[in-house]
């Protein structure tokens, strides 16, 4: 295969469908191939919104060819999110891959665009990574996608990990060890260390809650967000009275392509012409 047909074939399979299998990919099982691959621990999709992690992705499909270097993986600010955005268009324009990037949206977090956005360049990746040996941190330079940009724990300082190892990166979710803890909880008088770990673990648990409370809205959200869209598609279907093809697809296309800001209202069918009477001989 020369290299003009593998570009012509990136090229064409680019372009994913919104009711493509790849679009009905939860954001845990998301978010979960994302920290294995990236070694990551992202815990919402919006937290892709820099467009660090989408650069990286697209670095595992093509070695070498992302400008890994300009890549701002500790970037807080939306004048830095459109840099790594420019590094993508780069490489996109590059393979000449057609998908627009929603830049404006993307950066400002929402859940739903960076979801789409996610699942997109998931199929992207499914359909052209070749299956090579990908160390990411090495890759980023050692840079950790955390908002310090501290560097991420090297072989110089592994028995410090190990103290961590519970997960993957666990050196960045552990606040600090359980064996500093253990003595001033041993030198506390029982009463007054039994309130303070009943309150802890309280305040724990009332955040994890919330937090499960918000995922349960968001996810709601979704739903109800994709449910419409196809009760609209049932009633353009079922409404439809003309017999123009291409207008009826159009139809359905805005609706499918329409964001949760957009508000879709299908063309009415054309009214049917009367056809004229005879008029009867005087």
């Amino acid at each position: 295969v020369t290299a003009g047909e593998r570009l012509q074939r990136l090229g064409a399979m680019s372009s994913i469908g919104m009711m493509d299998p790849a679009f009905f990919v939860g954001k845990n099982e998301l978010l979960s191939w994302l920290n294995e691959l990236l070694d990551l621990n992202y815990s919402k999709v919006e937290q892709c919104a820099n467009g660090a992690a989408y650069c990286q992705i697209m670095d595992a499909c093509f070695p070498g060819e992302v400008a890994m270097k300009k890549v701002m993986f500790d970037a807080k600010h939306e004048h830095d999110f459109v840099k790594n955005y420019k590094v993508l268009q780069t490489l996109f324009d590059k393979k000449q891959i057609t998908k627009h990037i929603e830049v404006t949206k993307l950066c400002k977090a929402k859940p739903l665009d960076n979801l789409e956005m996610l699942q997109w360049i998931k199929r992207y990746f499914d359909m052209h990574y070749g299956g090579n040996e990908y160390n990411a941190v090495e890759r980023r330079g050692g840079l950790s996608f955390a908002s310090t940009g501290a560097k991420e724990n090297t072989a110089t300082n592994k028995p410090a990990a190990a103290k961590t190892a519970t997960v993957k990166t666990g050196a960045v979710r552990v606040a600090r060890p359980a064996s500093s803890s253990a003595p001033k909880r041993a030198g506390a008088p029982a009463g007054a260390g039994g309130s303070s770990a009943n309150d802890e673990q309280v305040a724990k648990l009332t955040e994890e809650m919330t937090s499960m409370k918000l995922t349960v809205a968001e996810l709601e959200k979704e739903r109800d967000f994709y449910f419409g869209k196809l009760r609209d598609v049932e009633i353009t279907c079922q409404t439809n009275e003309r017999t123009d093809v291409g207008s009826l697809v159009e139809d359905i296309q805005k609706i499918l392509y329409s964001t949760a800001e957009d508000v879709v209202v299908a063309a009415p069918a054309p009214e049917a012409v009367p056809e004229a009477q005879p008029v009867a001989a005087a």
